[in-house]
C-alpha cells in the first residue's frame, strides 16, 4: 500500500477528535441534535486548522446510516464514499480554480437533484473568496431559499473578502489558531499509536514552527519521521528543519552585551556553516529576545513559554548588562532588518552589519537618572571611574584648556557612529556627529556638547590637535555645558575615542572658552534679525521708503525664481 502522510491519515473522523476547535463542534452537534440545523455555513480562520475537514465531519455526520447522529461510523456506504472523495451527494469544489460564473451555474444545476444515499446534498466550497463578483451573484438567489436536501459550506482563509451579501446569508464560525499544548498534545498521541519515540524538546520544537496550523505541524513532523525513523531527538529535528539552536542566541546576545564584533561575526559563520538560512535564523534570534524580556519581567513561567525550567533559568541570567530599553531597540532594528533583508543582493553582509551596529549601541540612560545628572552632575557620576581619573580633573584649570586624560576609561565605549571623516572635514561635521549622539540615549554626554564648535590645528601634525571650543559673549565663559566637561573628565576620554574612530588616527584633544569674534558678532546678530530688518540693512532705499511713508511690514512674499527671471525678459522684451 501506498505511504500516506501523517496530515491525510490522522485527519479528524468526527467532531470527537477535533483539536482547539470545541466550541465549533459543541455548536453544530447541538444544532444536529435539536434539528436546528441552518442550511448555510461559512467556516473562516487561518491556514490548517480545520476548516475544511470540519465541513467533510459535517457531511459525514448528517448522511452516515449509522445508529449515533453526532459519531459517523465509518462503515456505511456514505461515510465510505466521503472518505474515498467519490460520493454523490458531497460535492468539494476548489473556488481559487473554478471562479467564473459557468462554474458556479455548474453547481446549481446539481441543487435540484436529491440526494443518491444519504440525507442530504452538501455542497462544499474552498477558498470561496477566489470567487468572482459575478459567481458570487449568481449564488444569492440559491443561497437565500436552497432546497430542504441542500447543504452549503464555504471555507475561507479571508473573510474580509467575502461580499457582505453572502455574508448575511450564511451562519459564520471562526476557527481559532491552535497554541503549542494542543498541537504537542495532539502530536505526542500520534506519536503513542506509531510507535515513535519522540522527544519533548522535539514536540515542542514542531510546535512552535507550526505557528498554530495543525497541518504544518504534521508536515514536519512527517518530514522529521523520514530522517528520523523511531527516535526524534531535538537535535535530529533542529538540523532537518534548519531550526537555530538557541545557544547560538546566547552566544549573539553575549557578544551583543559586551561590545563583541568578534564574536558576532563568528555567530554568524556557524550558522551558515550549519546550513541555517537567515529567515529562520532572524525568526529564532526574535522569539530569543522575546522570552528573554518576559522572563525579565515574570510575565510567564517556563510552561507558558514552552521551554525547561532550566533554560528559563538561564534566560533570567542572560545579558544582565542589557536593559529592557536596550532589549527592545534591538528588537526594532531586527524587524527592520527582516523586512528589508529580501530586497537586498548580499544578505549575510546585511545581517553581519546589522548585528554589528546593535553590538556597538550605546546602552540606554534611564530619564531620571539623566535630570538627577542636570541637577546634581556629580551624584550621577560613575563610582568605578571616579577613581581612575581622580588625578586628571585635579589638575584642571577652571579657565585653561582641558587636556584629555591619557588613561582611556572607556577603552570598551563604541562610536556613536561608525562613519569616516577626513581632517578637512571634521569640524564642519561636528554638528551632525552631535546630532547622532541623542540616538545612544545618553542625554547628560549629548546635553554638554550642545553649541560647542569643533576648530582643528595644523592638519599636517601628529597628533591632530582639535579643541573643543565654548564661545561666548566674553572669554570667561561659565555656561552650563562647559561646566560638565569640567566636571566630567571621562566625557573628554569618551568624545577623543569618537573622533578618533572618525579620523581613524590619534589626535590631541583641548577644552577652551573664547569670546566672538567681530565676525561671528555681526552673524550672530544676523540670526535674530528678522528677513525684513536684513533687506533694509544691505538696501538703503527701503530703509528711505520707510522713513518717509512711515511704513509698516504687515506680511511678505518670496518670488520664485522663475518668476523674477521672467520680469527681467520682459523687461528686455520692451527695451527692444
Amino acid at each position: 500500500m501506498a505511504y500516506v502522510a501523517m496530515a491525510r491519515k490522522w485527519r479528524p473522523k468526527s467532531f470527537s477528535d477535533m483539536v482547539g476547535q470545541e466550541h465549533i463542534a459543541k455548536t453544530l452537534q447541538n444544532a444536529i441534535e435539536g434539528d436546528r440545523l441552518h442550511h448555510a455555513f461559512l467556516f473562516t480562520g487561518t491556514r490548517g486548522v480545520g476548516k475544511t475537514t470540519s465541513a467533510r465531519i459535517l457531511a459525514r455526520t448528517l448522511n452516515c446510516k449509522g445508529g449515533d447522529p453526532l459519531h459517523p461510523c465509518g462503515q456505511c456506504e456514505c461515510c465510505k464514499d466521503i472518505d474515498g472523495g467519490n460520493s454523490m451527494d458531497v460535492l468539494e469544489i476548489d473556488a481559487a480554480s473554478n471562479t467564473g460564473v459557468e462554474n458556479i451555474r455548474d453547481v446549481l444545476e446539481r441543487v435540484q437533484y436529491p440526494p443518491v444515499l444519504g440525507k442530504y446534498k452538501v455542497f462544499i466550497i474552498d477558498e470561496v473568496h477566489m470567487l468572482s463578483t459575478g459567481a458570487f451573484n449568481a449564488l444569492l438567489k440559491t443561497l437565500e431559499e436552497p432546497p430542504e436536501h441542500v447543504i452549503f459550506i464555504f471555507a475561507t482563509t479571508e473573510v474580509n473578502k467575502v461580499p457582505q451579501t453572502i455574508l448575511s446569508r450564511v451562519q459564520r464560525f471562526d476557527f481559532k489558531r491552535l497554541t503549542m499544548a494542543q498541537i504537542r498534545g495532539r502530536l505526542r498521541f500520534i506519536c503513542e499509536q506509531e510507535g515513535i519515540n519522540a522527544t519533548d524538546e522535539a514536540l515542542d520544537i514542531f510546535a512552535e514552527k507550526a505557528d498554530g496550523s495543525m497541518r504544518d505541524g504534521l508536515t514536519y513532523f512527517d518530514q522529521a519521521y523520514a530522517f528520523t525513523g523511531s527516535d526524534m531527538t531535538a537535535d535530529s529535528v533542529r538540523s532537518i528543519l534548519g531550526i537555530p539552536p538557541v545557544e547560538l542566541f546566547f552566544s549573539l546576545i553575549n557578544s551583543i552585551e559586551n561590545h563583541d564584533l568578534k564574536g558576532v561575526f563568528k555567530m554568524v559563520d556557524e550558522a551558515c556553516s550549519r546550513g541555517i538560512e537567515f529567515t529562520p535564523l532572524l525568526d529564532g534570534f526574535g522569539k530569543f529576545l522575546r522570552n528573554l524580556l518576559y522572563t525579565r519581567i515574570n510575565a510567564f513561567n517556563a510552561d507558558d513559554l514552552s521551554i525547561t525550567e532550566e533554560l528559563y533559568s538561564k534566560f533570567k541570567s542572560a545579558a544582565l548588562g542589557l536593559s529592557n530599553g536596550d532589549l527592545l531597540r534591538i528588537s526594532k532594528m531586527l524587524i527592520d532588518l527582516q523586512a528589508q533583508l529580501r530586497y537586498s543582493t548580499n544578505p549575510r553582509l546585511m545581517v553581519e552589519t546589522c548585528f554589528a551596529r546593535m553590538a556597538w549601541l550605546d546602552r540606554l540612560t534611564d530619564l531620571r537618572k539623566a535630570l538627577a545628572a542636570i541637577n546634581d552632575p556629580k551624584s550621577a557620576a560613575d563610582e568605578a571611574l571616579k577613581k581612575k581619573v581622580a588625578e586628571v580633573a585635579a589638575n584642571l584649570a577652571p579657565q585653561e584648556p582641558v587636556e584629555a586624560p591619557t588613561e582611556d576609561p572607556f577603552a570598551n565605549y563604541p562610536a556613536a557612529s561608525t562613519e569616516g571623516y577626513s581632517r578637512y572635514e571634521i569640524a564642519s561635521a561636528w554638528p551632525a556627529i552631535c546630532a547622532s549622539f541623542a540616538d545612544d540615549g545618553d542625554l547628560v554626554f549629548t546635553a554638554a556638547l550642545a553649541g560647542s564648535r569643533l576648530e582643528t590645528g595644523d592638519i599636517h601634525e601628529n597628533p591632530f590637535p582639535i579643541s573643543l571650543t565654548y564661545v561666548g559673549e566674553t572669554d570667561n565663559n561659565t555656561s552650563w555645558n562647559y561646566q560638565q566637561l569640567q566636571e566630567h573628565p571621562e566625557f573628554i576620554v569618551r568624545l577623543q575615542k569618537i573622533l578618533e574612530d572618525k579620523l581613524q588616527t590619534k589626535i590631541s584633544l583641548s577644552v577652551k572658552t573664547r569670546a566672538y569674534t567681530e565676525e561671528e558678532r555681526k552673524i550672530e546678530a544676523a540670526k535674530k534679525m528678522s528677513p525684513f530688518d536684513l533687506d533694509m540693512e544691505k538696501e538703503p532705499g527701503i530703509a528711505n521708503l520707510q522713513k518717509i511713508f512711515a511704513a509698516e511690514l504687515v506680511y511678505s512674499v518670496q518670488l520664485k525664481k522663475s518668476a523674477a527671471f521672467a520680469g527681467d525678459d520682459n523687461d528686455e522684451i520692451n527695451d527692444n
